[in-house]
């Protein structure tokens, strides 16, 4: 067995800032390309942000972030306040992505940005939300729905902010930023990931991890969203009882005896401040973003622990699964059954649920009630029903937890 040092050189001396000449500045070769937007920025007086901060703030203003702190992120609806939601992951892998870009002299505003961006796209209900949705997608004749394209199409298309000239305008994000997004799932299969050399139409990717970021910082991301997930998926389980005694003693033996220490105990901190150092000390420009071998293997290993006693847990999934599959396919068929060719959404008088999502989607299409305001694309046209079922898909992927169950809750008082 290889022994892990876990006391091996914390102040990093020869580690620091490995990768600053790769970092995404405009000394990068490749700057043009990642900065580049459909609409050339507007100059504002006395700003100091770069673009890419000034991307994290779009991201960060916008509704679809304030919706995530309503947005399950493991467990459903939870009754505890502290166990985490999607707002508090997005939070988590930004502050790890900043982390572990400072150290290697990466863009920490870039990984920032797309670490802010990158589940804006996410269901309500978490992955099993993004089930329920891309079988109804499917059913349709619609693009396969999937939580990474669907941030992307958030950030592109659907999530709206007032310019200065009190227009609402798409977020019109860097291509860095937005191919970030797009590629940021954590399932990283290999351990040293390099990003990739082409600059491609991002609308192209057609499914989840087809091809690496473009950046080193969306590499990073893309690891940090996997270390923030796996240690606090390991705290909520123990705050509201999935995770016990016996559990955690196995665990703890698992990891001491993969990183050849006499002991460690398994929690968020441990975890995260293990990862973040073997990052920084493991990766290199010639070998990728990565970890030493055992730290690689350890990070299957509790990956496979959380599934086993975690996500396919019966207490979790037998409450989640079913209940999420029939409040989301209720939701999609009330509004299906909502359609009007002539007006849009039928029968909205005295019904404030399809009063507001019909509010919502005349912003996207062609109609005369159409707010004056609107500035941002036109995505939906009136005659054709499978544009309007891509409107409910878009609407109901925006939706929290809350509302989605206010909105079913509302359908069954009325049947």
């Amino acid at each position: 067995m290889r022994v892990f040092n876990i006391q091996s050189d914390l102040k990093f001396k020869s580690e620091k800032q490995k990768f600053r000449n790769e970092a995404m500045n405009e000394t990068n070769p490749r700057w043009e390309n990642a900065a580049l937007r459909e609409t050339p920025l507007e100059k504002k007086p006395f700003d100091l942000r770069t673009p890419f901060e000034r991307d994290k703030n779009r991201i960060m203003y916008s509704e679809g972030y304030d919706r995530l702190r309503y947005k399950t992120q493991v467990f459903f609806n939870p009754q505890n306040d502290m166990v985490s939601t999607r707002s508090t992951h997005v939070a988590l892998v930004s502050d790890i992505a900043r982390s572990i870009s400072k150290r290697l002299g990466l863009n920490e505003d870039l990984a920032e940005a797309i670490a802010q961006g990158h589940d804006i796209g996410h269901t309500p209900f978490g992955h099993d939300g993004e089930k329920v949705l891309d079988k109804i997608s499917q059913s349709k004749g619609l693009p396969k729905f999937w939580h990474e394209k669907n941030s992307l199409r958030m950030a592109d298309d659907i999530l709206l902010l007032e310019n200065s000239k009190g227009k609402l305008k798409n977020l019109d994000l860097t291509y860095a930023v937005r191919d970030g997004i797009i590629n940021h799932c954590g399932e990283v299969n290999q351990n040293f990931v390099m990003p990739r050399e082409e600059f491609i139409d991002l609308k192209t990717i057609q499914r989840p991890a087809q091809v690496q970021p473009y950046t080193w910082e969306g590499v990073v991301v893309k690891i940090s969203d996997k270390i923030a997930y796996l240690g606090r998926d390991i705290d909520d389980a123990k705050k509201v009882g999935v995770l016990k005694g016996k559990q955690l003693k196995e665990l703890n033996k698992m990891m001491a005896k993969q990183l050849g220490v006499p002991n460690i105990e398994a929690n968020n901190t441990n975890i995260v401040n293990l990862f973040i150092h073997d990052i920084v000390q493991n990766s290199s420009p010639d070998k990728g973003i990565g970890f030493s071998e055992p730290v690689a293997h350890l990070m299957d290993d509790i990956k496979e622990f959380n599934y086993k006693n975690i996500y396919l847990n019966p207490k979790v999934k037998n409450i989640n699964s079913k209940t999420v599959d029939e409040i989301i396919k209720q939701v999609f068929d009330y509004y299906e059954t909502s359609y009007d060719e002539r007006a849009f959404v039928k029968n909205t008088r005295k019904n404030p649920i399809l009063t507001t999502f019909k509010n919502w989607a005349v912003r996207y299409t062609n109609t005369p009630e159409r707010p004056k305001n609107c500035d941002n694309k036109i995505l939906y046209h009136l005659k054709n029903p499978k544009e309007y079922n891509q409107a409910i898909v878009d609407f109901i992927s925006g939706m929290t937890d809350k509302y989605i169950l206010r909105v079913f809750k509302f359908i069954n008082k009325t049947k």
